[in-house]
């Protein structure tokens, strides 16, 4: 997967990128889900999700991009 553009904001963050495969994006954040959020709770000692809503994708149609 290719990152080409990244938005870390209070509560959610944006990425631009190219996956290599049709599901490459969708199981990396099932990975981040599963893995990261166990870790981060476990070290501040808490427990929940880490984000206010489901992972959600959009295409970007490269016809019509600037670069």
């Amino acid at each position: 997967m290719a990152i080409h553009a990244y938005v870390l904001m209070t509560n959610h963050i944006h990425l631009l990128a190219t996956p290599d495969y049709d599901d490459s994006i969708s199981k990396v954040f099932q990975s981040v889900g599963r893995k990261y959020v166990q870790y981060f709770n476990f070290t501040y000692k808490r427990s929940g999700t880490l984000w206010e809503g489901r992972y959600r994708a959009t295409v970007v149609d490269s016809e019509y991009s600037i670069c």
